[in-house]
């Protein structure tokens, strides 16, 4: 591990990515105090034991005066007061990926976007696993980037998901291969405004040199315009409509790579577990990534052949009586809603019977009103359901509103007939009504797989 040259460090948060940046920074002989807004941890016990100082029931804000660096964790916002009183003192704030990459720079593929992310982040480590390269998923898809750079073998590929708040705060931190999906609003209630949102995603490649490689998406004009102006590196393109001239794209119903040395057909789009743009886009995306990674064709589409999206990712939990239930629940914004419900009818050709709602996170809903023309009904819950409500209306959608996942659930149940899916896309946050996005989905499954075993039963 390097050093750091941080005498004490404060680390903000002690979730997912805080406990392991605490560690890490122990490990390399600094002093650390670690704060959090909750005033209990799990964790508390075990930090104190290995030497952190731990504060718990403060936001940490007067824990800085001291420290060399803040290293911050993605539920602290830009303007909490603890980063405020940071930037007035000079203190340099790290994001968790940051304080990994300064620790341990190796070789990096860097994903990110509003939606995709960790799709392409797990397919791209498949592709390159399944030519026998040693990659590790890491970063916001749930193994810290910090576990990850103290874990691996240092000759791993790291495969990074970095969520805008992560790059925010990453100074440093250069990917060979950096890839946006897409952008689309999301996330302002953190950073504010879309321009700041759009200036974090475009962090992703300030470090690059020469040699390095930015990868955009040619039919997203928004993330492709960050793009132009933001990539210092060599660009490659992706597209789920056309091939790009350098890049990786879609044509007559194949996979085709026009790349340095990975130039032909990788396969037949039709072998893919889905035909939704969506899924082609992300398959072009992480085969673009793994072929400029050093992956070959062959292994690139056996992993994608083998390839399924995994929890709360259009979830099929349960099918009977002509009636598909998909769990969506990570849709968490209007731009993931919408793809979510192109899904539903360009893989099945259904009428849709629509789950939505929860709390907003400062984005524009109303950009959904034109996505809901393979919707019959809409059942509503959630902070947002009287929002939602009106766009459904715009669009003569007939809407009835739940107060609960489970009332939801039983409502779609009666609403539905033989060909249509249930879909929960929520295009909202979770946190209204529930711990996460995963027990969101957990609930729904739950109750689709009860109602729907009721039926048989009746029957």
């Amino acid at each position: 591990m390097a050093d750091l040259g941080v005498g004490c460090a404060l680390v903000v948060g002690l979730g997912r990515s805080g406990v392991p940046a605490v560690h890490a920074l122990l490990e390399v002989g600094a002093a650390v105090v670690a704060t959090d807004r909750e005033p209990h941890s799990e964790h508390a016990d075990d930090l104190r034991a290995v030497g952190a100082t731990v504060i718990l029931g403060v936001s940490g804000e007067d824990q800085v005066d001291g420290v060399d660096v803040v290293v911050a964790s993605p539920g602290v916002p830009e303007h909490a007061p603890v980063l405020r009183r940071a930037a007035e003192l000079g203190v340099p704030v790290w994001s968790e990926p940051e304080l990994g990459w300064r620790l341990s720079p190796r070789s990096l593929i860097a994903v990110t976007g509003t939606n995709g992310k960790t799709t392409v982040t797990e397919l791209t480590t498949a592709m390159l696993q399944a030519g026998d390269q040693d990659a590790v998923a890491c970063g916001n898809i749930g193994h810290p980037f910090t576990t990850a750079v103290r874990e691996a073998a240092s000759n791993a590929v790291l495969v990074a998901e970095l969520s805008s708040f992560q790059l925010r705060f990453a100074e440093t931190l250069r990917p060979a291969v950096g890839v946006l999906l897409n952008l689309a609003p999301d996330h302002l209630d953190w950073h504010g405004d879309v321009a700041a949102y759009g200036a974090a995603k475009a962090r992703l490649w300030q470090a690059q040199q020469e040699g390095d490689w930015a990868v955009g998406n040619l039919d997203d004009e928004p993330s492709a315009a960050l793009v132009r102006r933001h990539a210092p590196a060599r660009v490659a393109w992706f597209s789920h409509t056309t091939v790009p001239e350098l890049g990786v794209g879609v044509d007559g119903g194949r996979l085709v790579t026009q790349l340095p040395h990975r130039s032909g057909v990788v396969m037949d789009t039709g072998e893919l577990g889905s035909a939704a743009p969506h899924h082609l886009a992300n398959v072009a995306a992480a085969a673009c990534a793994a072929l400029l990674g050093g992956a070959s064709p062959e292994p690139v589409a056996d992993a994608a052949r083998a390839y399924r999206p995994g929890r709360h990712r259009l979830e099929l939990v349960a099918d009977h009586g002509g009636v598909r239930w998909v769990n969506d629940s990570k849709a968490t914004n209007p731009h993931a809603a919408a793809a979510a419900l192109k899904a539903a009818t360009t893989d099945h050709g259904r009428s849709v019977v629509w789950i939505a709602g929860g709390r907003r996170k400062g984005v524009d809903l109303a950009v959904l009103a034109d996505e809901l023309g393979c919707v019959r009904h809409a059942v509503l819950i959630g902070e947002a359901a009287p929002e939602l409500a009106d766009i459904a209306a715009q669009a003569d959608v007939a809407v009835t509103r739940a107060r609960s996942i489970e009332e939801a659930v039983a409502v779609a149940a009666d609403l539905t007939r033989p060909g249509d899916t249930v879909l929960l896309a929520p295009a909202c946050a979770s946190f209204d009504q529930f711990r996460d996005y995963a027990e969101r989905g957990d609930r729904f499954a739950r109750a689709a797989r009860t109602v729907t075993a009721g039926t048989a039963a009746r029957r």
